[in-house]
């Protein structure tokens, strides 16, 4: 009993300061960073770079109803395509609007001046973010401005309205009404990272066990050592999940559409996921160093591929796959399921069972485990 007791999880968090960090300090001060970095919800005064070639009152007129949109900082004038296109190549602007020579006298003459537009797709929320304010803008000036001319053309002000503008379109997000990107970008980036998190002190629980003392050959002896050392752990972690849904609640004001169990289930079945994972590497390569590079190689790209900032069905077969290797793709499948859809119980039960799946690797990976690892004094992290 006392040695058991002593390689247990919760004796390798007394231990290991660096263990502790990992799985209990590191992942609600994470969260709590990434609240207060997007605490403004929406992003303000994105610089906008502009190329006047018309320099006229109705030019002039359309750069400050754009200047006035609460994400757009038009105040970047340059004074030809080729400057202002190198401004946006160097990152300086975000986009570049170019107002063509005879944009005034097109208005006046009632025909339909375009101007263009460029911006950086590098930054895709950026990119997405500036041309929706472009349009919505742009639309309500050529509105305000048609309005203005058949007006003094003596149409009536319903009748200059319904012809300046027939249908007058009207934009409304389905899961996000504010276009907050705190709620969009923290409740994805926080598992991405989470998941990084759960990984590292995986592997740092099972060397420090396997530095320490052997493994028993008997298997079944083996698969009770193993958990004794993850389990405490996993139990943490999943606390962690919990508390994170709770900072969501209290800093984001997130309300999810149908019942936040399952996204509790889900976050201990990535817990339990990823710990298998991790096993399941260090137990193939055999070595501290390479595991931690190895699972560094492995869920570096999660944040990319889980599919929030790009559709998973528009990337090439290898994103798609290497996707659906990691937890954390799964998990966000769920939560934007049961939180912004209020989906049924069919629609995500099959990412609960990929996470379920993953959880299976864990008697193989214990099997194959190494009895002990070699300590190496230039690796060993010093307790």
């Amino acid at each position: 009993m006392t040695a058991a007791k002593s390689w247990s999880g919760w004796q390798a968090l007394k231990d290991h300061p660096w263990l502790a960090a990992l799985v209990i300090f590191l992942p609600p001060l994470s969260a709590l960073l990434f609240i207060a970095i997007f605490a403004s919800g929406t992003p303000h005064k994105l610089p906008v770079g502009v190329v006047d070639l018309d320099h006229t009152s109705e030019s002039r007129l359309l750069i400050r109803k754009l200047d006035a949109h609460p994400s757009l900082d038009m105040r970047h004038p340059f004074t030809s395509a080729t400057e202002g296109g190198d401004a946006l190549h160097r990152g300086e602007v975000y986009a570049l609007l170019i107002i063509p020579s005879d944009f005034g006298k097109d208005l006046r003459r009632s025909t339909s001046p375009k101007t263009s537009a460029f911006y950086n797709s590098q930054y895709l929320l950026a990119g997405k973010f500036i041309s929706s304010a472009l349009m919505q803008t742009s639309m309500s000036f050529s509105a305000e401005i048609g309005v203005a001319l058949r007006l003094g053309q003596g149409y009536s002000l319903p009748e200059a309205t319904s012809a300046a503008a027939p249908v007058q379109p009207q934009i409304t997000a389905l899961y996000n009404a504010g276009m907050s990107y705190a709620l969009f970008l923290v409740t994805s980036i926080t598992p991405a990272v989470w998941q990084i998190l759960i990984v590292a002190s995986t592997l740092l629980a099972l060397c420090w066990r396997l530095e320490r003392a052997p493994l028993s050959n008997n298997y079944a002896s083996r698969v009770s050592e193993i958990l004794q050392l993850l389990l405490p752990i996993a139990l943490i972690l999943w606390l962690q999940g919990i508390l994170f849904l709770a900072f969501y609640y209290l800093f984001l004001g997130w309300s999810p559409e149908d019942n936040v169990l399952w996204i509790v289930l889900a976050m201990a079945l990535k817990v339990l996921a990823i710990q298998s994972v991790g096993t399941l590497i260090l137990s193939l390569v055999g070595n501290k160093i390479s595991a931690f590079s190895l699972s560094s190689a492995y869920l570096a790209p999660a944040f990319a591929f889980m599919g929030m900032t790009f559709p998973r069905g528009d990337m090439n077969s290898l994103a798609q796959f290497w996707g659906n290797l990691m937890p954390s793709t799964h998990f966000m499948e769920l939560q934007v399921a049961v939180a912004d859809h209020g989906a049924p119980l069919l629609t995500f039960l099959p990412s609960l069972g990929w996470l379920a799946v993953f959880s299976l690797l864990l008697p193989f990976a214990i099997y194959r485990l190494p009895s002990q690892l070699e300590v190496n004094m230039k690796e060993r992290i010093s307790l």
